[in-house]
């Protein structure tokens, strides 16, 4: 019978800070209530995070992670592999229970509000953003798709978080298949028609060593 495994004392300040936050809101997570929530000391807490500033970092950068890793599983199931990772968080986007089991309101709220005074925090937000953009245009997608996405879904995701969206069922649908079309990637030149019709031209054209080779053998014959 293996050992049970336990949560770091890491995991678990991270962890009761994120279900504080959850239950209460941001403006309400101390470091006092995080030591009351896991019976640890402060000196246990410190031990870890050097402030609650810190604390906000490492659950944004845990964040990250934990979307990424689900965005990553999910791409998988995309038969077209360029894209899918970008196409997976769309779907990810507009699917409001999954979305908010990955990435709660709560949480992504009072990091929002707590990056206005820390510019670490904007720093993972735009190093995120970079990365993504970098890894969709490799993958075909034209840059002012992969701009034009992302700044849709930003904006998408915090009207319906304060709860400024007016948007209809059949307009979610609509906004959701317009991004989706925006995310397939560009065919690359092997595979696309002109391409594979100046190839079939090329492949019916004898070669100009057999055209020469032609040529002497009837001026031998002659």
């Amino acid at each position: 019978m293996g050992k049970r495994s336990y949560p770091s004392a890491r995991e678990r300040i991270l962890d009761a800070a994120e279900q504080l936050i959850v239950e209460r809101g941001g403006g309400q997570i101390t470091v006092d209530a995080v030591l009351a929530a896991t019976g640890l000391s402060k000196g246990g807490f410190f031990h870890h995070f050097a402030s609650k500033d810190a604390l906000l970092e490492a659950l944004m950068a845990r964040l990250i992670a934990r979307t990424e890793a689900w965005l990553a599983q999910a791409a998988e199931a995309d038969p077209e592999p360029r894209g899918a990772r970008l196409r997976a968080q769309i779907a990810l986007a507009f699917d409001a229970e999954a979305l908010e089991a990955r990435a709660p309101r709560a949480l992504l709220l009072t990091i929002i509000d707590a990056a206005f005074k820390q510019p670490e925090l904007r720093g993972q937000a735009q190093q995120m953003n970079a990365a993504s953009f970098a890894r969709d245009t490799a993958e075909g997608i034209p840059p002012g798709n992969a701009i034009a996405i992302q700044f849709t879904l930003d904006g998408f995701w915090l009207s319906e978080a304060i709860g400024t969206a007016t948007l209809t069922a059949e307009q979610r649908q609509g906004l959701r298949d317009t991004l989706m079309a925006l995310a397939r990637p560009k065919p690359s030149p092997a595979s696309s028609p002109e391409h594979r019709s100046s190839a079939d031209a090329r492949a019916s054209r004898p070669s100009t060593r057999a055209r020469s080779s032609q040529t002497n053998r009837k001026g031998r014959g002659s």
